[in-house]
């Protein structure tokens, strides 16, 4: 059986999308918190017993690695309606996020250590490209289950049991990096589920093509 070979046009797509969707993300996101920055009414919504949460330097590192994954995750699967149905989850997530900041705005509220190095140089970083607004629900917690939801299926054994272990490193990095508080990790998990389920396609019916000498009733 021959197999048609995929126009240039299709092979452009994921790059095409994830450029178009990185945009999206960059604006948006930029957008919010700098509209939060301006405004006077920004709450905090943090627990006391959360002062007990550490600070970890070094999670910096698998909290930026998401940047990674999110690049990668339009590359990984060729199917054009899955990938167009990863780009409706990350849309989803990223405009109900920006919905939520500008409904329920609130900001971060402990001071991070001073940090050196490799790591200083990660932080500054992240600093000079965000501010400490943009916080439930958490978008990277958002992102990060429509990210397993694109790669777990795709990975098995030791590779699949590494990939959860290191989305779980992720998730903890939020917290640990000084960039949430605890509720916007829930907030940001529901909101995946969400944009799984509002996005979930329905089953294909798989048509069986009659043959042009088969006979007909």
């Amino acid at each position: 059986m021959s197999h048609v070979a995929r126009s240039p046009a299709l092979r452009w797509q994921p790059l095409q999308w994830l450029a178009a969707t990185s945009l999206a993300y960059i604006t948006l996101y930029a957008l919010a918190n700098q509209l939060t920055s301006l405004r006077a009414d920004v709450g905090t919504g943090v627990f006391a017993w959360e002062q007990g949460i550490p600070f970890i330097g070094w999670s910096i590192v698998p909290y930026l690695s998401i940047c990674g994954f999110f690049l990668m995750s339009f590359f990984v699967d060729g199917d054009g309606p899955r990938l167009r149905q990863h780009v409706a989850r990350l849309l989803v997530v990223l405009v109900v996020s920006v919905l939520c900041y500008a409904a329920f705005p609130l900001r971060f509220t402990f001071e991070r250590p001073e940090t050196h190095g490799l790591t200083g140089l990660l932080f500054d970083l992240l600093n000079a490209c965000d501010l400490p607004y943009n916080r439930a629900p958490s978008l990277h917690i958002g992102v990060l289950v429509v990210l397993w939801a694109r790669f777990a299926p795709l990975l098995r054994g030791w590779a699949g049991l590494a990939l959860q272990g290191w989305f779980l490193l992720i998730a903890a990095s939020v917290l640990t990096t000084y960039q949430h508080h605890v509720l916007d990790v829930p907030a940001g998990a529901a909101l995946g589920l969400f944009a799984l389920w509002v996005t979930r396609m329905a089953p294909l019916a798989r048509a069986v093509p009659q043959r042009a000498d088969s006979p007909r009733s």
